[in-house]
């Protein structure tokens, strides 16, 4: 077992960790991406799970006591995509974790990034884990709203949303809520799913089917289904109806889906993580109105999801965004995602004292 070592990474390291902090709740409160930390220990326990995994180290300090440090890091289908799972690593072994440290000063606590084992081996998640180099390896020869489907990749945003104005139009509601949040206590940290627009900015994937006049909207994220029948009829979302009333239609190249009938949320207009929120959970209430509109870029492989929002007790106008895809190789899987109560709740607590 080895001392910890602080130390500030290459600027190539520092990049690709700004941008993974984004899909994190509550992130920003908890770690700082600015102070790079890497600690090495003996295993001593493995917990791989969704929304977020944690490992434990016993790390030899300066005085050659031992401390028990917590090693924070990505869900199940974040992981896998790095070839980590339950069994890559063993209890008793030596691992050097890099990442970013606690904001709490001197906490034994590490959001990890990159694994080192003792015999060589590096893992470490990057965003263009989800975006392969070229796209798919053939043209897209589809037509019609075929063209739509396939498995998608998000294009994260390069820049961190941490603590900044939000870019909505917010009423004096909507500043308040955002004044009043607490982010040790947060719908993230029961397993309650972010809502429209939020899911359409984490770097998990999208999928789309189409299928006798209907459309499948498959977001790996919480596995959120939402079907779209696109002849003029509605349906419930989810079975929960936290997604509202769904109905969609095709306009040219486009496709169309309007939701309304939303429950009052408290992260219904965005979550803390994502670039309408920006550190700061933002409700919705029941008179929130959400359209997206689809289109693909002329070979294909680029997916533009433009989206507007209304919410009259929260925004003082409606409000236009848009988030862009890249399509991914032919059997890209979608991994299952179960949110584990207890490892939300330990990640959503780790900013306390």
């Amino acid at each position: 077992m080895k001392r910890l070592l602080i130390s500030v990474f290459s600027a190539s390291l520092f990049g690709f960790v700004i941008t993974s902090a984004q899909a994190h709740h509550s992130f920003a409160v908890h770690f700082d991406p600015t102070g790079l930390a890497s600690v090495q220990g003996t295993v001593a326990d493995i917990r791989i799970r969704s929304p977020h995994s944690f490992l434990e180290l016993d790390v030899q300090g300066e005085d050659g006591a031992l401390q028990r440090w917590e090693v924070e890091t990505h869900s199940i289908p974040l992981l896998k995509r790095v070839n980590i799972d339950q069994d890559t690593f063993e209890i008793g072994q030596t691992l050097t974790v890099s990442g970013m440290p606690s904001r709490v000063p001197d906490r034994p606590l590490i959001f990890g990034l990159v694994f080192e084992t003792d015999d060589g081996m590096v893992y470490q998640w990057a965003p263009d884990t989800l975006v392969p180099e070229g796209g798919l390896a053939a043209d897209v020869s589809a037509t019609g709203l075929e063209r739509f489907e396939g498995v998608w990749g998000y294009e994260a945003d390069p820049n961190p949303h941490i603590n900044a104005e939000s870019p909505y139009p917010l009423t004096q509601a909507g500043l308040d809520a955002r004044a009043a949040f607490n982010p040790l206590d947060t719908p993230a940290m029961r397993c309650i799913p972010p809502n429209l627009p939020s899911i359409l900015y984490v770097p998990y994937l999208y999928g789309i089917e189409v299928d006798d006049g209907e459309v499948r909207l498959h977001h790996e994220y919480y596995g959120i289904v939402r079907p779209v029948p696109l002849d003029g009829e509605t349906v419930v979302a989810e079975s929960t109806g936290q997604f509202g009333e769904i109905m969609g239609r095709v306009e040219g190249d486009t496709i169309v889906v309007e939701s309304r009938g939303f429950p009052d949320l408290e992260a219904g207009m965005a979550s803390d993580f994502d670039p309408n929120g920006v550190g700061a959970d933002v409700p919705s209430s029941a008179q929130k109105e959400f359209t997206e509109r689809y289109s693909l870029s002329d070979d294909g492989q680029t997916l533009v999801v433009e989206y507007t929002i209304v919410d009259p007790v929260y925004l003082t106008e409606s409000y236009t965004g848009s988030t862009q895809w890249s399509r991914l190789a032919e059997g890209t899987p979608i991994e299952p995602f179960e949110c584990d109560a207890e490892t939300a709740a330990q990640s959503t607590s780790q900013g306390a004292g």
